[in-house]
């Protein structure tokens, strides 16, 4: 194991649409930004005032919900009326309305996307944050930020790009993954919703899992994360009730020092005040509702909206109830039957689970060979992707590649490629057309290819078909 695959989630990591913008926001070329300009580009048009924009208002207004009667105005409270965001969520019909970034707090954004390994040093895209960015219409955002509104809406995921969130998210947080098989596995009575204490238990039952496959395997460099980790996990548990099942990972907790008692609380109780303190699970929201928000963009959970009102439907789309999908069912049925010892599963498995999971037709033009049939998807991943001096990326390419090919309908896998490529380089096939540098391991593998590569991988079948590729 080369990392924890552990990620710490915060209260506003809600609407996946959000690094959208991010991703766009960014220089393509990376570039160090400071950070006020990068914040600047999300403020607006994204907190801009909806009402700005006639377009995008006119297909909103009525769906906005109607201000509650006697509601004071607060001298912090200057916005004149929902923003462009807020306006999008509704007129995408986005299955959740749910988010906490205002024009204020934008910079949120930002730290959002350097927890999820969307930005690097000096405020630089990274290698997964020009894949997503590279999934979007460039057309479409630039004229989004250059103030139309209707040009694009980041809040509405196409299929594409939600199985790029899913991997993502699978690979930098396997908490996720452990709630996908739980929630594909519920049988819940109709009507019965999960509320928000049994997605935190759910959560706090996967975190443990995790935590205890990483004992003995987390390297030296990892130690601290997992200790945190573990740590959190301690925390959570306890505001469940659920400290019992954490003692074998992180031991008994330790006894707190008792809190200061301010003067105020002292006099109320000296005076008959008898009120407890409330035990709070604010831990366990934190890292709870972001993951079952974001699974609902996905398309794994929904939340139960009734016939009635705009308002009451608005209102439903805003509370923390999920339902399981059959998406879900379908994806823990695959990874159930897909799991590799020994292997990663998003490496070996990932694309076939997706076609499974959301169904998807194939609408590939048939190949003659298998082979040719990833050299073709290899290559339109590289056309647009690559950089425009020096190798790229294997694993960039080879992501690219199984994105564009699940969402066609065929599963190309990650290791599939990394076995493609990887015989090309240890037989010196096609030397006029495939260029290697550094590692021979998928993450570490870096290429170049020049035009005719397709051609030439149909010309050369018989090396791949003797040694079983095809």
């Amino acid at each position: 194991m080369k990392r924890v695959a552990w990620t710490k989630f915060q209260d506003f990591y809600l609407r996946p649409g959000f690094l959208k913008a991010l991703s766009v926001a960014l220089s393509a070329e990376r570039r160090s930004v400071a950070n006020e300009a990068i914040i600047q580009r999300l403020r607006s048009p994204l907190f801009d005032i909806a009402a700005n924009h006639p377009g995008l208002w006119t297909n909103v207004a009525h769906l906005m919900p109607e201000p509650k009667s006697g509601r004071k105005a607060t001298p912090s409270r200057k916005q004149e009326g929902p923003t462009v965001a807020e306006a999008l969520l509704l007129d995408g019909d986005c299955p959740s309305v749910l988010f906490a970034i205002t024009g204020p707090t934008a910079y949120k954004i930002l730290d959002w996307g350097r927890d999820v390994e969307l930005i690097g040093r000096g405020n630089q895209i990274t290698e997964r944050g020009l894949i997503l960015r590279y999934l979007l219409d460039e057309r479409a955002t630039s004229a989004f930020v250059s103030g139309d509104v209707m040009a694009w809406n980041p809040f509405v995921l196409t299929l594409k790009e939600k199985l790029f969130f899913l991997y993502h998210l699978a690979e930098i947080d396997g908490v996720i993954v452990e709630l996908l098989c739980q929630l594909g596995e519920l049988d819940l009575a109709p009507g019965t919703v999960l509320e928000s204490s049994d997605a935190a238990r759910m959560t706090c039952t996967a975190l443990l899992r995790v935590l205890r496959g990483m004992q003995g395997k987390v390297p030296p460099s990892e130690v601290l994360r997992f200790r945190t980790a573990c740590a959190l996990a301690a925390t959570i548990a306890d505001e469940l009730d659920m400290a019992d099942e954490a003692v074998d990972l992180v031991g008994a907790a330790r006894r707190k020092m008792p809190k200061i008692i301010k003067p105020r609380a002292r006099r109320a109780a000296a005076v008959g005040g008898h009120a407890r303190p409330r035990k709070t699970t604010k831990n366990a929201d934190h890292q709870t509702i972001p993951r079952f928000e974001q699974l609902v963009d996905l398309g794994f959970l929904m939340k139960p909206v009734p016939d009635g009102s705009e308002a009451d439907k608005f209102g439903a789309r805003k509370r923390w109830q999920y339902i399981p999908t059959e998406i879900c069912r379908r994806w823990a049925s695959a990874v159930r039957g897909k799991r590799h010892e020994g292997a990663p599963f998003l490496w070996h498995s990932f694309a076939t689970a997706c076609i499974s999971a959301y169904q998807i037709s194939s609408t590939a033009e048939p190949e003659p060979t298998r082979n040719k049939l990833i050299a073709n998807y290899i290559w339109k991943a590289y056309e647009h992707i690559h950089r425009r001096v020096g190798a790229n990326p294997l694993d960039s390419v080879a992501l690219f590649a199984t994105l564009s090919a699940a969402s066609d309908g065929v599963a190309i896998e990650m290791s599939e490629i990394h076995r493609f490529m990887l015989f090309i380089k240890q037989h010196g096939l096609l030397p006029g057309h495939v260029f290697f540098s550094s590692g021979n391991d998928l993450d570490q593998m870096f290429i170049q290819l020049k035009p005719g590569f397709v051609g030439q991988v149909a010309s050369s079948e018989s090396p791949f078909t003797q040694a079983g590729i095809q």
